[in-house]
């Protein structure tokens, strides 16, 4: 049996290291007094079922949904966010990226972000691109509910 050559090492290496699907999430931490109400601010071009399963579970979490055009400042409202999806094309269509970011008062207090840019032969690159926003907004607002206890409304 001959062993392998260095040379066949380092490109096995190399092939492997370079197929990675990363995710990586900062729970949001918000001021206890912050509002319910939070500003989204997609990118520009994103697709609609990116858009609508991010809003219901924003929604499920207690949050009231208001959507700015995409571009505007995260400032522009006290909680915002902004998102992005990008999709490819490997014998099937599929979400590459995604970038989830939460503001408060234009701080940023939060990100989740999954990038499968370089998954390469991956097979669990094919991922439900549904089941992954609602797993990362479960991860970057880990409480059951954000409704604001002290916001009372009254008819």
């Amino acid at each position: 049996m001959r062993p392998l050559s260095a040379s066949a090492v380092v490109l096995t290496a190399l092939f492997l290291s370079g197929c990675s699907i990363t995710q990586t999430v900062t729970p949001v931490a918000l001021s206890p007094a912050q509002s319910a109400e939070i500003c989204m601010i997609p990118a520009a071009g994103l697709r609609s079922g990116f858009n609508s399963t991010y809003t219901a579970q924003l929604r499920s979490k207690g949050f009231q949904t208001r959507e700015l055009p995409p571009g505007s400042p995260p400032a522009s409202c006290a909680l915002s966010t902004t998102y992005i999806g990008t999709w490819s094309w490997d014998f099937a269509l599929y979400m590459t990226f995604a970038d989830i970011q939460v503001f408060e008062n234009g701080h940023r207090v939060g990100q989740a972000l999954y990038d499968a840019t370089w998954g390469g032969g991956r097979p669990d690159k094919f991922i439900s691109a549904q089941n992954k926003i609602i797993e990362m907004t479960n991860q970057l607002f880990p409480a059951a509910s954000y409704a604001n206890p002290q916001a009372t409304h009254f008819p």
